[in-house]
């Protein structure tokens, strides 16, 4: 390390076959799989992994993925949760349910969002890789090789890498692709309001198993609640946020206004005091025209991102950071459609997801003058 005369630290120059821009799971597990091909890669990641992170269940076919991807012992070793089913309150008053029981894969996993990607940064690291936290990407430049010159910031540190490759997983900014000229494509402006609770040590009413999820649908939107692995409950509104501004003064007040309307989460979240929230994040459907070019792509939910209520976001980011590995690898290897196979399956998968949300959302019938299903409804005959 040397000065640079500013008083900036200016690291020497470093090589890598691939530059991964966002440590999430989709981003950790390309930087896995090309570590274990044996190519050079490095992880840049914003955070510590130290901040509270939104999205917490975990289907039972994230089972086989982490076993390919060699995690699935580190994870067993976290202690995540386990999570028998999904309770519903939809398209009726009464709960319904659709357990895991008969799942060949068995239960899911209701997880501490914050300690899954940090395992997976380790996870990266143990196979090879180097994940620089705390650093964003600052600048880049094409290279005369067809590669990327790009400097990285973390503090007062300066760090300059030499690439043949990068890879944007920075989620739904998708800052690096969007700077390449891809456009996203938006479905619908579904926002999520959500916070965390504590206090109640039971977590749930009797109705309400504590291994459940619960959505309830209501008027204008639908509720989310899920006891994670530190004992807290993560509860969460989806709606509109023209919708949500419309009633909104206070936002804490206003969030618990609106809980009471959801008879059954409310319930669960009896006795519970608020102890972080709630948060307003971007919770739509969108995705990019473009994912990949000759020397990048995108991946997670910088290429696709899902509405929650499909329950898959972790999933499919975990599969397609898989996949976007075996696709850089065999692009790498003189395959010249493997980036535009890349492509093509991204595009499958998402029409795929749309023609399933369609049919969900259009299982609520009950307030048909109700702006939020209106737009659902619209959305859900497009997709079907």
């Amino acid at each position: 390390m040397i000065g640079d005369g500013s008083g900036k630290q200016m690291m020497s120059n470093e090589q890598a076959d691939a530059v991964v821009l966002g440590g999430g799971p989709a981003g950790c597990a390309a930087a896995i799989a090309l570590a274990r091909r044996s190519r050079s890669v490095a992880v840049i990641e914003r955070s510590q992994y130290d901040e509270a992170r939104l999205g917490e269940t975990l289907p039972p076919m994230a089972r086989k993925i982490m076993a390919g991807l060699g995690v699935w012992e580190r994870f067993l070793s976290e202690e995540h949760l386990p999570s028998f089913g999904i309770r519903s309150v939809w398209g009726r008053d009464e709960v319904y349910d659709n357990d895991f029981i008969f799942n060949p894969y068995g239960h899911g996993w209701h997880l501490d969002r914050t300690r899954f990607d940090a395992m997976l940064a380790l996870a990266a690291e143990a196979a090879g890789a180097v994940v620089h936290r705390g650093a964003q990407l600052t600048s880049w430049t094409p290279d005369s090789a067809g590669g990327w010159e790009i400097e990285i910031s973390r503090g007062a540190e300066h760090l300059r890498y030499r690439t043949r490759f990068l890879v944007d997983a920075s989620g739904r900014a998708a800052s690096f692709a969007r700077k390449q000229g891809a456009q996203r494509i938006v479905i619908d402006h579904l926002i999520a309001a959500a916070a965390f609770l504590s206090g109640a040590s039971a977590g749930a009413p009797p109705s309400i198993p504590n291994s459940s999820t619960l959505v309830e649908a209501v008027e204008q939107g639908w509720w989310y609640s899920a006891l994670l692995p530190n004992k807290q409950l993560v509860v969460a509104y989806f709606t509109d946020p023209d919708l949500y501004a419309k009633r909104n003064t206070d936002p804490s007040t206003h969030w618990w206004r609106e809980l009471q309307r959801a008879a059954h989460t409310e319930g669960r979240a009896k006795d519970h005091a608020l102890s972080a929230g709630p948060l307003i994040i971007a919770a739509n459907s969108s995705r990019l025209d473009r994912v990949a070019g000759g020397n990048w792509l995108a991946v997670g939910d910088a290429a696709m991102a899902f509405d929650p209520l499909s329950s898959q976001g972790i999933s499919v980011a975990l599969e397609f950071g898989l996949r976007a590995a075996e696709s850089i690898q065999a692009h790498w290897q003189g395959d010249d459609s493997a980036l535009t196979d890349y492509a093509n399956a991204v595009d499958q998968r998402f029409e795929d997801y749309l023609r399933s949300r369609g049919r969900y959302y259009g299982r609520e019938k009950r307030w048909a003058h109700s702006s939020f299903w209106q737009r659902r409804h619209i959305n859900s005959e497009r997709g079907s």
